[in-house]
């Protein structure tokens, strides 16, 4: 199913000023941005006075054990992040040589809510 998102002010991440435009998306990717005329089947969310964007890029996270027990990874997607880079400064759950684990389960000890 097509979705329309209407009259939301798109900033597109070109930095050009945003304009009020709708945005069709179809199987996760958009296929129109403009005005577009609503069709039979196509779902619609109102956007006026929303921002449509593209999704945000955390360069710097520490999610790898959140992933792993909420893969989804719900507040992230709530903040708009849709990327995220794991492990850029060597502080990631893998790859772990052996050696490593018990300082390891020190460092991330309560990480996981326990």
């Amino acid at each position: 199913m097509k979705t329309i998102f209407k009259n939301g002010n798109v900033i597109d991440g070109t930095g050009s000023e945003g304009r009020i435009a709708d945005v069709m998306v179809d199987e996760g990717r958009i296929v129109a941005i403009g005005q577009i005329d609503v069709g039979v089947n196509e779902q619609v969310i109102d956007a006026t006075g929303k921002i449509i964007c593209p999704g945000f890029i955390d360069t710097h996270t520490h999610s790898d054990l959140s992933a792993i027990i909420n893969p989804a990874l719900s507040a992230k997607i709530r903040q708009g992040i849709t990327t995220e880079l794991l492990g850029q400064d060597g502080v990631a759950l893998a790859p772990l040589p052996e050696e490593y684990i018990p300082a390891w389960r020190k460092n991330i000890a309560g990480l996981d809510g326990g």
